[in-house]
């Protein structure tokens, strides 16, 4: 073949791709999903929704169902309706000696019931410790029970950290009406009714299901990673928390969140697991065919917050990577700056003690608000 033919030949195949439309027909959808776990000694919350396509992006709840909890002994106590399909029971005090299932009929009448189970036993946290490494500081869960009667554990944490903007503003752009309907732009000092815009909080939830046993073990203990906060990461800049919720299930309930893991968490490469059917203990009695994604379960659920200071990680070194400039106090200046800046801080002042040059930064160096709140939570220090 001719070598010159061949690049042609090449890009002419390469420039010929179209979207593929699967002639397969479209997988059903819209099975109800169960989550949460009925929480023994405090607030419980369930969440119904349904399963969506692959191409839909407004998650689906289940509004107008009727929720209640049964036991064994014919007793039920019912759910109330929240908002987005969330239905809570505000407090529950079981009686561990009897056995208890979910029943739910949905707005279009169909029946689900879960099987009776017991409640399973979940000993406190026993601590939270962190090591710093190369990477940057990994966080362990340590759980120890001496009744050896748990074994099969998740956990779910909510992470909250303090950080500062790069630059603490002293001052601030004032508006004020001129001729034409028009503003006039000036630079004025901040005051103690202005908004905080230096110090804020972020928050992030894990999403990912974390799972350990110690059914292998003689004990039951409990010591494994739990998340790593990567090196120089902002979420160190000043204080960082996380508050660990800790959750104990029977072996049926932590082999469905094994599959239900490693169906959620797989790359989808050639040599990943193949998914695998839940198998869950809630069904839909009215239509037996209709298939639950949830796994019903009753436990206490124990909690333990730790708080990690800056000042703990000599050499952290978190950047921001921000710069200022300095400009004149003049009209036309302000006008084209403010486009893409925020006052910082006087430079330059005269013998009034007016301000002749100040410094300016891109927003996000200066108002903390744009990438955080700047409301305290109420656990912080």
């Amino acid at each position: 073949m001719n070598k010159l033919l061949f690049p042609i030949i090449v890009l002419l195949i390469a420039s010929c791709k179209q979207e593929f439309i699967s002639p397969a027909p479209s997988i059903y959808t819209g099975y109800l999903v169960v989550e949460g776990v009925i929480n023994n000694g405090g607030k419980t919350s369930i969440l119904l929704s349904r399963t969506n396509s692959l191409r839909d992006t407004v998650k689906k709840y289940e509004r107008g169902a009727k929720m209640q909890l049964e036991d064994n002994h014919n007793n039920t106590i019912s759910f109330l309706e929240n908002s987005n399909g969330s239905y809570s029971i505000t407090t529950l005090q079981l009686d561990t000696s009897l056995r208890y299932r979910l029943h739910i009929k949905t707005s279009n009448n169909e029946v689900y019931q879960s099987d009776f189970v017991g409640i399973n036993y979940n000993p406190p946290i026993d601590s939270i410790n962190w090591v710093r490494d190369n990477n940057g500081v990994q966080l362990f869960i340590n759980t120890n029970n001496p009744q050896n009667n748990t074994q099969y554990y998740q956990w779910q944490y909510n992470e909250t950290w303090e950080f500062h903007s790069a630059f603490t503003a002293s001052l601030k752009w004032v508006a004020t009406p001129a001729a034409n309907n028009a503003l006039t732009l000036s630079v004025e000092y901040r005051d103690t009714l202005d908004p905080v815009i230096n110090t804020c909080f972020q928050f992030n939830a894990s999403n990912t299901i974390i799972l350990g046993s110690s059914a292998k073990l003689s004990q039951d203990i409990i010591h494994l990673p739990l998340t790593q906060i990567p090196a120089a990461s902002w979420k160190l800049s000043v204080m960082y928390s996380i508050l660990v919720k800790q959750y104990a299930w029977s072996k049926e309930g932590y082999n469905f969140m094994e599959r239900m893991k490693k169906n959620t968490e797989s790359v989808g490469s050639v040599f990943d697991a193949q998914p695998s059917e839940l198998n869950s203990n809630i069904h839909c009695t009215s239509n037996s065919n209709l298939p639950v994604i949830g796994y019903f379960n009753i436990c206490t659920i124990t909690e333990r917050r730790i708080f990690i200071k800056n000042n703990l990680l000599p050499g952290w070194n978190y950047q921001t990577n921000c710069t200022n400039e300095t400009i004149p106090n003049i009209r036309d200046t302000i006008k084209e700056s403010a486009v893409r800046n925020l006052p910082v801080n006087p430079v330059l002042l005269d013998e009034l003690a007016n301000i002749v040059t100040f410094s300016v930064a891109t927003p996000v160096c200066v108002d903390c608000t744009l990438t955080g709140s700047n409301i305290k939570p109420s656990y912080w220090p």
